[in-house]
């Protein structure tokens, strides 16, 4: 694997990872007001 593609991957991964966490956060904090 190209190292820059490596890199891309990472990136994406954890951009997935913390879309994922705000969206769950976000839904609890929402669950918790109500």
């Amino acid at each position: 694997m190209k190292p820059v593609l490596k890199k891309w991957l990472w990136f994406v991964g954890l951009w997935c990872l913390g879309v994922l966490a705000v969206t769950l956060v976000g839904g609890l904090i929402r669950w918790a007001l109500l």
